[in-house]
């Protein structure tokens, strides 16, 4: 005894010659489906019913205040898509959308990087001639110190001209952090 398979379309339940191959149709979305389903089908069946060009809009609707569970996902033809906004064109709405969002993500990206992801800061040198005496976080060492008290006179001249205030020796707390003691 032999067995014979014989396949047949899905749309037309006609059968298939052998010498012809099956096109397939993959439904990746249906209201009534959980999985994607593929049918087997003649070129001929369907070659005049499904349009070369599709010019569809395919998108994922959030209502507001529901969680993800309520999102809805849509397909709308262009020509519905563009409905959606009666007095403004579409296509101007999702390139200023679009730009706002990549003007986001270069923000949001600029701010990552300086938090030590990216390029850091170099640091500052408070002990060189262009930074000593500036204020600054953080304790004052002893390099800072010195060059300070034997250059007081042009660090103070520097600061003014930068907009900082000046070192003065008559400040207590100043003199205490840049040991300007007098000793008298």
């Amino acid at each position: 005894m032999a067995t014979k398979t014989v396949k047949v379309s899905d749309l037309t339940g006609e059968v298939i010659p052998s010498d012809l191959q099956l096109a397939r149709i993959i439904i990746a979305e249906h209201p009534s489906l959980s999985d994607p389903v593929t049918l087997e089908v003649l070129d001929e069946e369907v070659e005049d019913r499904i349009p070369k060009e599709q010019n569809f809009v395919r998108g994922t609707y959030f209502p507001a205040g529901e969680s993800g569970g309520g999102a809805i996902s849509f397909v709308l033809s262009v020509e519905e898509f563009n409905n959606l906004s009666p007095d403004q064109d579409m296509e101007t709405i999702l390139s200023n959308a679009s730009a706002a969002q990549q003007e986001e993500e270069t923000r949001k990206r600029g701010r990552r990087g300086r938090r030590g992801g990216g390029q850091k800061r170099p640091r500052v040198d408070y002990a060189s001639p262009e930074h000593a005496g500036e204020p600054h976080q953080g304790r004052i060492r002893d390099a800072e110190k010195e060059y300070v008290r034997n250059n007081l006179n042009e660090v103070n001249a520097r600061l003014e001209r930068d907009g900082y205030r000046t070192i003065d020796p008559e400040d207590p707390e100043l003199a205490e952090r840049y040991g300007l003691f007098s000793t008298e």
